[in-house]
């Protein structure tokens, strides 16, 4: 927490707003940011109510036009807020946009260079784990961003908006991010990446099955991501592409699920998390699709083609 509100004390722009919500904490993180840094603003919670719920307070307590989502193990570096809001100032229809992410621990390592989605209706973060060679140093179009660090402009969320939720919050936490990027391609919004925007991001959990053994989350967070991965899929996507795609996906994700079944028994409940939830999705997908301005078959190219869509900027 320490490095991350000092890096963001020491940008090169100055005015914004930081503000906290505090997941239910036990450790004193609340009196001791009020003592070192009393100009942040805070809520907190009784108890951990998901990612998805603190993003969602957090923008419905705020007045800005743009708001970026970051995680306290996400440090940024000086200029980061000046280059990341550039790509907004310069469309109007850009609603995301995704910075360089670094792995802390080995910065010649790359984290996340923007959210994409492949043919099995998998998240990803281009480029992860990949030596940082410069291979990424280009601003392109992407599908979204990853929610340890992202910029979203206020109107986008507001116009994607779901039963005035802008992250899912039935998802918990997982795939909130990726969802949104989905409901925001479907509405016409673009995204974007900025490469000069850097920071770097002590990698979490995710979607992994090989979690360290002995964690809190090494069933917890499988378990959620298998759940809201098919929650996503079904709230999003178009039956028919789905339908053609099915053998492919079939492949892939039986044989996943036979790992999980072995090794990491407990994350198969996220199949039974999938059906209770199924009911409230579909209510949600209705009211996305009726509500979609591109058509299926252009949102389909982001997870079939291997050619990431580039426009470099001036």
């Amino acid at each position: 927490m320490e490095k991350c509100l000092d890096a963001l004390s020491h940008q090169v722009v100055k005015g914004f707003e930081i503000c906290i919500v505090d997941n239910g904490s036990t450790d004193g993180s609340d009196k001791w940011i009020s003592e070192n840094y009393p100009e942040v603003k805070w809520w907190s919670f009784p108890d951990n109510q998901g990612f998805s719920k603190a993003f969602n307070w957090g923008v419905n307590q705020t007045q800005g036009e743009f708001l970026i989502s970051l995680n306290p193990d996400v440090f940024v570096e000086r200029e980061f807020i000046q280059k990341i809001i550039i790509p907004m100032d310069e469309d109007d229809r850009v609603g995301i946009v995704s910075p360089k992410l670094l792995r802390f621990e080995d910065p010649g390592v790359i984290d996340s260079t923007g959210l994409f989605i492949d043919r099995f209706r998998r998240p990803f973060d281009r480029g992860q784990g990949e030596i940082d060679k410069g291979q990424y140093d280009q601003s392109l179009t992407i599908f979204g961003a990853c929610g340890a660090a992202a910029l979203y402009r206020r109107a986008m969320l507001v116009d994607t908006a779901v039963n005035g939720e802008f992250f899912d919050e039935d998802f918990f936490a997982y795939y909130e991010d990726a969802d949104l990027a989905w409901r925001a391609q479907l509405r016409g919004w673009k995204a974007r990446y900025a490469p000069k925007a850097v920071a770097s991001h002590i990698r979490g959990w995710g979607d992994t099955l090989r979690k360290n053994k002995g964690t809190s989350q090494e069933i917890s967070g499988p378990r959620l991501a298998l759940r809201n991965r098919w929650l996503m899929t079904l709230k999003n996507d178009s039956l028919k592409y789905f339908l053609l795609d099915l053998p492919f996906i079939l492949v892939k994700e039986l044989s996943r699920l036979l790992y999980t079944a072995i090794f990491k028994p407990g994350a198969i409940l996220g199949l039974k998390d999938l059906i209770i939830g199924s009911k409230k999705a579909l209510a949600k997908r209705k009211y996305i699709l009726g509500n979609r301005v591109i058509h299926d078959s252009i949102i389909r190219t982001w997870f079939t083609s291997q050619k990431i869509k580039s426009e470099e900027y001036n």
